[in-house]
């Protein structure tokens, strides 16, 4: 991993257990604890895909669970999930992502999950608290990124309040998860001949 990251000054990281299923950067000069996954990249593409309702339905899927919160373990996630290339608009809306994030945890004084919290909450509503509104904006942008990403703009994805395997998120429609799991199947198989 040293290796991997000696000429990175950032890296993402994901919770190896979490409700959120979301990256950060970090800086590289510290040693993560063995309960964060670290991806060898500062690539804010990467980071958008990594953020998008698509990689948390599969981490759902496909990593484990203790209690209610997805485990995610490397092998049984990222390395069989099949991810696009990283185009300009990922880039950017990866990097919008994190600064606009980053500068409401530190100015509201949240942690990432109880960030999401609020951005999982169908009573916040996204009139009566704007940096809420603003996160479900970008995600909802993000999302139509990696859809477009893949080729896949033709899938409405009607972002609301849905449940999936007992959590509720801000998410895209339950027939447009169906779709994007079914097309990331796809793309895993023709990955894997």
């Amino acid at each position: 991993m040293r290796e991997a990251i000696a000429d990175l000054s950032e890296v993402l990281v994901i919770a190896r257990v979490s409700k959120t299923v979301m990256p950060l950067r970090v800086p590289t000069g510290q040693v993560p604890s063995e309960a964060c996954v670290v991806f060898a990249t500062d690539d804010y593409g990467v980071q958008a895909v990594l953020s998008s309702s698509l990689h948390q339905l599969w981490a759902i899927t496909y990593g484990s669970t203790l209690e209610t919160r997805v485990r995610y373990t490397p092998s049984d996630v990222f390395e069989t999930f099949p991810r696009p290339e990283s185009t300009d608009p990922l880039k950017q809306l990866g990097r919008t992502l994190d600064e606009e994030r980053r500068e409401i945890m530190l100015r509201r004084n949240l942690g990432l999950t109880k960030l999401y919290n609020l951005v999982n909450d169908p009573e916040v509503l996204s009139a009566s608290d704007p940096d809420v509104a603003r996160l479900r904006e970008i995600h909802e942008q993000l999302d139509h990124a990696v859809m477009a990403a893949y080729g896949w703009d033709d899938v409405p994805l009607n972002h609301g309040f849905h449940s999936y395997r007992q959590m509720t998120r801000w998410t895209i429609y339950p027939s447009a998860r169906v779709e994007g799991l079914d097309r990331l199947l796809l793309e895993n198989r023709r990955g894997s001949k």
